[in-house]
């Protein structure tokens, strides 16, 4: 089954973290991570936008999507 590359929201006590899954290569996933204050703009200047790291390898969608939402959590903990 295909997976859809789409922005994926989750609401973490006061801010809003949002994955995009893509594929890095052939064989590996990657993401995007987007945390704001929730009610906030997402594509505001002041909110978090990280990768993940070069030197990870996710070998499916849905363990990219996870590591996303983790790190996600982390930095809107760091808030």
């Amino acid at each position: 089954m295909a997976y859809s590359s789409e922005w994926k929201k989750k609401v973490f006590e006061t801010h809003e973290i949002q994955v995009l899954v893509k594929p890095r290569n052939p064989v590996d996933w990657d993401f995007t991570v987007r945390v704001c204050r929730k009610g906030t703009n997402i594509r505001a200047a002041s909110t978090l936008v990280e990768n993940a790291p070069a030197s990870a390898h996710y070998k499916s969608p849905e363990e990219a999507e996870a590591a996303g939402f983790a790190r996600g959590k982390v930095l809107a903990e760091q808030l």
